[in-house]
């Protein structure tokens, strides 16, 4: 997969890949390593169907997440999720445990994510309205990116949102994890009055993003 870095400061990434991996909707597959894919679920206008997602029980974070993206005024949507511990022994000790995890995220309107833009100055405008982590050591990465399909269509893009936690255990970096994907939650629901699904285009200029992330990937 190839990516451009359009926008990137400390704790965050926002990049364009030309690399097709996802679609809407998508079937139950087993992924061949004993996991398996549970196939879409459709969150749309309905936040309850949340614990029907066998990833979001992993996570409370992810859960509440999932049910912001889901709620009735929400003009955005998910359509894969996950999450995972790793224990990376090549990094520093404070640092040896991660736990990483990906929400897929586009528009509910299908024009409105045949624009790579509109993904851009969403990915933005969540940046934006990110508060300053609780002293846990997070990062994000926003990865724009075309679908293989939605709902037939072959021309839209989706946003891949890659929250993630360090730590030096397990508990420390779930926890920092946790912090990292409700402080994008709580950044979409600031983003309702005014919303941000309306993505506005100031997002796209670099010293615009980079005030906005002052402090809020720490």
């Amino acid at each position: 997969m190839s990516d451009e870095i359009l926008y990137q400061g400390p704790g965050y990434t926002i990049a364009l890949s030309n690399s097709a991996e996802t679609l809407v909707p998508y079937a139950p597959a087993d992924r061949g390593d004993g996991n398996m894919n549970h196939g879409w679920i459709d969150l749309r206008d309905h936040p309850e169907r949340v614990d029907l997602v066998p990833e979001a029980k992993k996570s409370a974070g992810l859960a509440k997440l999932l049910r912001v993206i889901a709620a009735p005024e929400s003009r955005i949507m998910s359509s894969a999720c996950e999450c995972a511990a790793f224990n990376g022994s090549e990094h520093p000790a404070e640092t040896s445990w991660y736990v990483g995890g990906f929400i897929e995220i586009m528009f509910k309107e299908g024009d409105r994510n045949a624009t790579s833009q509109n993904l851009i100055d969403l990915a933005g405008g969540i940046l934006s309205l990110m508060g300053p982590s609780s002293g846990h050591h997070i990062g994000y990465e926003f990865i724009i990116e075309p679908l293989k399909a939605f709902f037939g269509r072959l021309d839209c893009y989706g946003l891949m949102l890659k929250p993630i936690g360090y730590g030096p255990d397990e508990p420390t970096a779930w926890a920092a994890f946790e912090d990292a994907v409700i402080g994008v939650a709580d950044a979409i629901l600031a983003s309702r009055a005014p919303r941000l699904d309306e993505a506005d285009s100031s997002y796209d200029h670099p010293q615009n993003i980079s005030q906005m992330s002052q402090g809020s990937n720490s």
